[in-house]
């Protein structure tokens, strides 16, 4: 057909379709839903929807060639598998001059976990380099688990970056497990599974997840202007807590608070209460702690002296871009516990960007 594409999806009364539609109206994309089951919210979403007798019903050719031809369709989506496998064989056999989009949602979910399952394994030799434990390594199953979840995350922490942090928790003694900036709890997530998995200790976030404190002055002000604009610090919370409840397992809570009181409540309390995590307690000494907050200067040099002051022997540190494109705070804190602490440091290497540093005598587990 010629023309501008046009795509009818059906049936349209599922995620994916709605998905399909957010990202074809960015396109230009002309779309249409249609469904054998009647759905308010599916035509509200696209703005009509036409019914469709079930595929395997008498009347369905017909009315199936009436919609392709009365709105010029050039492609079809079909989100769900039996509809797909049966509109690959019926567009074949009327010679349809249409174009089926993609394979089977089936097809989908085998070729996703098969490409799960390659990437981990790639990975596992670098997580158990960066274990230096190999009995104590996790299986591939487990790092598959770690990234699948992790995968369907907002966040900016590389494969590479998790790879390490996955492999250090080898190597960890028993403590608590600190993460500063949490944004939508990507590398929360797998801070909290490595915590159960390894039996290491509670985990707490603190973020306190608004603009005046994301503003970071070493970023260009046009691009921090433009990014903050973007967020809704209220759904950012919610979103947040909505990744972690699945696997807090009631060792896992947060702090919505600057990383200085969040410190003060740390060193003074025992317990965290929150209204989604209920009551967690903590040791006060810490065996893990991911620093990814502001990274001025004076915040990431604040955020070491206030948190590293409470490691156990053995604890390990990520701090975030150390190698950073906007700016050199993290850089500079990173270098100067280098040079200051070299006598304290087991193991020092940059991944992802991150600086993974091992403080004191290597933990016996």
């Amino acid at each position: 057909m010629n023309g501008p594409m046009a795509t009818l999806v059906f049936p349209a009364l599922t995620q994916a379709a709605l998905h399909y539609l957010d990202a074809a109206q960015n396109r230009g994309e002309r779309v249409y839903a249609a469904s054998s089951v009647y759905d308010a919210r599916t035509e509200a979403a696209f703005g009509a929807l036409t019914l469709l007798p079930y595929v395997y019903d008498a009347g369905f050719r017909d009315a199936f060639l009436d919609i392709l031809r009365e709105n010029g369709i050039t492609h079809v989506y079909a989100p769900v598998a039996s509809v797909h496998a049966f509109l690959e064989s019926f567009i074949a056999r009327e010679h349809l001059p249409i174009t089926l989009l993609g394979t089977s949602p089936i097809r989908a979910q085998v070729e996703l976990y098969r490409r799960l399952r390659q990437t981990s394994a790639a990975m596992q030799p670098f997580i158990e380099d960066c274990a230096a434990a190999p009995d104590n390594a996790l299986s591939l199953v487990d790092i598959e688990a770690i990234f699948r979840y992790a995968g369907g995350i907002y966040g900016e922490s590389s494969d590479d970056k998790l790879a390490a942090m996955i492999g250090i928790f080898a190597t960890a003694p028993k403590g608590d497990v600190i993460e500063i900036g949490s944004l939508m709890g990507k590398s929360a997530c797998v801070l909290q599974y490595l915590s159960r998995r390894y039996e290491t200790g509670s985990v707490l976030s603190v973020d306190p997840l608004s603009h005046e404190t994301s503003i970071q002055s070493d970023f260009p002000a046009e691009v921090q202007n433009a990014m903050d604009a973007q967020w809704d610090y209220d759904i950012l919370r919610e979103a947040f807590v909505v990744n972690l409840l699945p696997i807090a397992g009631g060792r896992f809570n947060y702090l919505r608070m600057e990383s200085e009181r969040g410190f003060e409540h740390y060193r003074t309390h025992h317990t965290v209460t929150s209204a989604e995590f209920g009551e967690v307690a903590y040791t006060g000494n810490i065996a893990v702690i991911h620093i990814d907050g502001n990274h001025d200067l004076r915040h990431v040099k604040q955020d070491c002296e206030l948190w590293l002051s409470r490691l156990c022997p053995g604890a390990w540190l990520i701090l975030d871009d150390y190698l950073w494109a906007h700016g050199d705070g993290p850089y500079r804190v990173g270098n100067g516990l280098l040079e200051t602490r070299h006598n304290d440091i087991d193991r020092a290497f940059v991944c992802g960007k991150a600086l993974f540093v091992k403080f004191g005598p290597p933990a016996q587990r």
